[in-house]
């Protein structure tokens, strides 16, 4: 018996091979089926997805996926523009690593979920539930400024969900907005849209009245 071990890719092809003498042992002279030789290909290791450093404004540097960086158009349009060399970290100046870090904490988590829409809509709903009104407008901020139309859209529902049966004050101060109507208009404009306020709770965001 030879002492030196086979190479893998011997080792791999030999199984052909075999298959071949017993279709002649058979009788029969054809090729190995094509279906057989691909289940023998040899898969070359994938390898490491390579990383970009992202520099957040308090001084903190994350190693982040490729692709997860081309979700982020604003860095990737700069990364397009003027490149990255392979130890340079891109500045963040607009973000934390509190902001930056709960964006790829919610991009992490859901890669593991799958692809299924209703199971993504699913966790992203208990995601966001997790989130105080606060920490909700900070991670719009957030993808806003990276231009993560994706998770705009995903955030952009939860606090519509957040917001909705909410009254007209409670969206103001949720949003830091400050009412342009007078006191007449805007007692105008309830009294001729009277059925838009009806129902409105301003704290849990449920119908007050259920049984109506």
């Amino acid at each position: 018996m030879a002492e030196k071990a086979e190479s893998s890719k011997t080792a791999a092809v030999k199984p052909a091979e075999e298959l071949k003498t017993q279709e002649r042992a058979k009788g029969e002279t054809s090729e190995v089926p094509i279906e057989e030789v691909k289940k023998l290909t040899i898969k070359e290791e994938e390898e490491e997805e390579p990383t970009i450093k992202l520099k957040t404004s308090d001084g903190i540097i994350f190693e982040v996926e490729a692709s997860v960086v081309k979700l982020m158009e604003t860095v990737q349009a700069v990364i397009d523009d003027v490149g990255v060399a392979p130890d340079a970290a891109i500045p963040l100046q607009n973000l934390t690593c509190s902001e930056l870090g709960r964006i790829l904490e919610f991009r992490a988590k859901r890669s593991r979920v799958g692809s299924d829409p209703q199971t993504l809509r699913k966790f992203d709903a208990k995601f966001m539930s997790m989130l105080t009104p606060d920490q909700m407008k900070e991670l719009l901020l957030t993808a806003n400024y990276l231009n993560m139309s994706d998770l705009m859209d995903v955030i952009s529902r939860a606090i519509a969900d957040f917001l909705k049966d909410k009254t007209a004050e409670f969206a103001r101060d949720f949003f830091g907005i400050v009412s342009d109507y007078t006191p007449e208009e805007e007692a105008a404009y309830r009294e001729a849209h009277a059925w838009a306020f009806q129902n409105l709770d301003k704290e849990s965001g449920f119908f007050l009245n259920m049984a109506t």
